[in-house]
């Protein structure tokens, strides 16, 4: 019996075979510690979330930390004056908008967002930490309805109108009149 002879071709594509797989396995390798080191640095980056302008994105809202009530967030300055004013009373009125429905539909939720359960979560995710950080929403921002609410209050609290009167004249104002109380 005869053994096959290996053709002087066969040898050069087994090689260059061998070095693609080589040259691909090394690519992939790069690649998957390339993502593990971004990954690292993004996870140890979220670690400073105490820090006074930190931002972050939950869901369509951009979050972003303050001091305290009374420090503006970053993100206001490229909104009008207008909203810049009514972020800046919501330390007025704080008790005042976490007992008032807002009525543009952030109370129901959406697929991407939790359901507000306030005017003031328009604002403020939460009340005031005991360090007296406050993390702020740019939900407001962009909502005529939140910034109408609000408005209101301010201007019905100029008028020296008790909580209850300011309540139900944005329940009269902007609730469906097909919902019941």
């Amino acid at each position: 019996m005869m053994k096959p002879n290996r053709s002087a071709s066969a040898e050069p594509n087994g090689v260059n075979q061998q070095n693609t797989g080589s040259t691909s396995r090394g690519i992939m390798y790069a690649m998957l510690l390339g993502f593990a080191l971004i990954t690292l640095l993004t996870a140890c980056s979220m670690g400073n979330d105490k820090e006074s302008g930190h931002t972050e994105l939950h869901g369509s809202e951009t979050w972003e930390k303050t001091a305290s009530l009374k420090e503006q967030p970053g993100f206001l300055k490229d909104h009008t004056k207008l909203t810049q004013d009514l972020y800046a009373e919501v330390h007025n009125h704080t008790d005042l908008m976490g007992g008032i429905n807002c009525y543009c539909g952030c109370m129901a939720g959406t697929e991407i967002d939790e359901p507000h359960d306030s005017l003031l979560r328009c604002y403020i995710t939460e009340h005031p930490a005991d360090d007296g950080t406050v993390t702020w929403t740019d939900h407001s921002t962009s909502c005529g309805i939140c910034k109408k609410e609000m408005e209101m209050i301010v201007n019905l609290s100029k008028q020296g109108k008790t909580d209850d009167e300011i309540r139900e004249a944005i329940d009269e104002a902007f609730k469906p009149k097909n919902v019941k109380s």
